[in-house]
């Protein structure tokens, strides 16, 4: 079993089997997190086991102060989108499919399947998306992991399933720019009314404080 401690304060547990081998960096698909605020790589790492299965895991932090309900399925799917993209670096893809997303205690999940080949081989994936929060400033932390093994091997299953991210608090609550926005998107005539009374209360400070000429 493998243990890490992200420095956000989350904490992953991976029950890999004895005989496990952990791959170099070097040997890692890399991930490109560039365009996403404040994202990071929070864990990259990879092993093999006698048999043909390898099994990568990999967690991103980013700030949580665009976080609203419905985030979510945006943060999975780019999610999915950079495993896949890794994937296929490696495995000729066949199959790729994302189950729905589960809410479960304070993090959310989706699973993974597919299919591909691997030098030559045939090979049965399994994957599964874990988000969450943690740490003072509840920042948003998304760990992938991402198993393929030969399509007659049964091992992948318990493995994905096994992989648990911990130390997790309750999802930070819209901030006063995200609240706006789904005020907008939800009753456009309301939110527009607000902002004119905003726009109309800035105006009149501005002219309650312009300096007035002297008679």
């Amino acid at each position: 079993m493998i243990e890490a401690l992200l420095p956000g304060g989350a904490r992953v547990t991976i029950p890999l089997p004895q005989d496990a081998t952990e791959q170099p960096a070097d040997a890692l698909p890399r991930i490109e997190v560039g365009g996403l605020p404040g994202a990071r790589v929070a864990l990259r790492r990879g092993f093999e086991v006698e048999g043909g299965l390898v099994v990568r895991v990999a967690c991103v932090e980013a700030p949580s102060d665009r976080w609203a309900p419905g985030v979510e399925e945006l943060a999975l799917g780019v999610a999915s989108g950079l495993a896949r993209g890794a994937v296929a670096k490696e495995v000729a893809l066949e199959r790729w499919d994302a189950a729905p997303i589960v809410k479960t205690d304070h993090r959310f999940e989706q699973r993974i399947e597919g299919a591909g080949v691997r030098r030559d081989v045939e090979v049965a994936l399994r994957g599964r998306h874990l988000l969450g929060f943690a740490g003072e400033a509840r920042e948003a932390v998304l760990c992938t992991v991402v198993c393929d093994e030969p399509s007659d091997g049964a091992r992948c299953g318990a493995l994905v399933d096994g992989t648990e991210m911990s130390s997790l608090v309750e999802p930070p609550p819209p901030s006063a720019l995200v609240k706006g926005i789904l005020l907008a998107a939800e009753r456009p005539r309301e939110a527009g009314l607000v902002g004119a009374l905003v726009c109309l209360g800035v105006v009149s400070l501005i002219l309650a404080r312009r300096p007035r000429p002297r008679r």
